[in-house]
């Protein structure tokens, strides 16, 4: 069982604007508002939590206008001795994307080759990592069918019978559309879009916000599904294939920073569903997050973590040292 922490929250909100004036007095001058607004998302139980990752010194945050982690250090190979630096980056107006990209930098405090997600032994031999590939691997067809079946009901109210059809049956001609240069193609398929309704209806989900209802339940899922189909165009939360092609763990590694961000900003939505769509992934991820919890609210190391013997795809990341996390 979890222990959480009691705390003051006046107190607790004071020492997270403090942090970032550690981090930088221009930064925390110039966004002043939006840190101490930012503190108040955070889930009480949790801001203690959180201050105290923010006040490692190896963690460095700039202000940007998406989100993104970038590890500077890389680690020692199954060494959980010394911290690695971090840079997050993210726009401070934005909660969850602030909590998503702490995720990756907790994920990563040791380095991405000692990543929580894919080097800590949950149980029986098994990270995260593995747990998720094996659960999202033999589920995901029904899952993507679940979700998108719920995205028709929810379009098909809010605009008309059939509207989803037109939209999907349509979009890649839409994204045709958006890629080609040719004048005598782009108008034929202008024209097109136009006549069968995609246009009316493109315009009426975005502004009716019908992928809203989606984001507030299925983030995480949403996210792992963008692994494996291409949701370009679709409004739906995730990265491109490309993303995930390069490296097998981003899978894991983003389920885990989308889940600790629901964690500690109190998104109790997206477990109860997590709960009765992904269990194993979902009990796996809270047993990594107690030994990261209550090891980082006793100041205790993390050498006696039990560390698989195995990395994949560790020389994808020797070959692209430089390459950034995006939210």
């Amino acid at each position: 069982m979890q222990t959480i922490t009691q705390s003051n929250p006046q107190m607790d909100i004071q020492l997270f604007a403090d942090a970032f004036k550690k981090k930088g007095k221009l930064l925390y001058r110039w966004n002043r508002r939006a840190i101490h607004k930012l503190a108040r998302e955070i889930s009480p139980a949790y801001r203690d939590f959180v201050n105290r990752l923010l006040s490692n010194n190896k963690l460095l945050i700039d202000r940007y206008s998406g989100g993104e982690c970038r590890p500077i250090e890389y680690g020692e190979i199954y060494s959980l001795k010394k911290r690695c630096k971090n840079k997050i980056k993210v726009d401070f107006s934005d909660p969850r994307t602030f909590a998503h990209e702490l995720g990756h930098s907790v994920d990563f405090l040791f380095g991405e080759f000692n990543s929580f997600s894919g080097n800590i032994v949950i149980y029986d031999g098994k990270t995260l990592n593995d747990i998720f590939q094996e659960e999202f691997n033999n589920h995901h067809k029904e899952l993507y069918e679940f979700l998108m079946d719920e995205y028709r009901l929810n379009i098909d109210a809010n605009i008309h019978k059939g509207a989803y059809n037109i939209f999907i049956n349509n979009m890649p001609k839409y994204l045709t559309l958006c890629d080609t240069e040719e004048p005598k193609l782009r108008k034929k398929l202008q024209k097109e879009l136009y006549e069968c309704g995609f246009v009316e209806v493109y315009y009426q989900i975005n502004t009716r916000k019908c992928f809203k209802v989606l984001e507030q339940k299925y983030i995480p899922i949403m996210d792992a599904l963008s692994s494996v189909y291409d949701i370009t165009g679709l409004y739906l939360v995730g990265h491109d294939l490309e993303y995930y092609m390069r490296y097998s763990a981003r899978a894991a590694q983003e389920f885990f920073a989308n889940v600790f961000a629901d964690k500690i900003l109190g998104n109790h939505t997206r477990y109860d569903n997590l709960i009765k769509l992904m269990p194993r992934s979902f009990d796996a991820f809270e047993k990594l997050f107690f030994m990261i919890y209550e090891r980082i609210q006793n100041n205790k190391r993390f050498t006696d973590l039990p560390i698989k013997d195995t990395y994949l795809d560790e020389e994808v990341y020797q070959d692209n040292p430089e390459e950034e996390e995006e939210c």
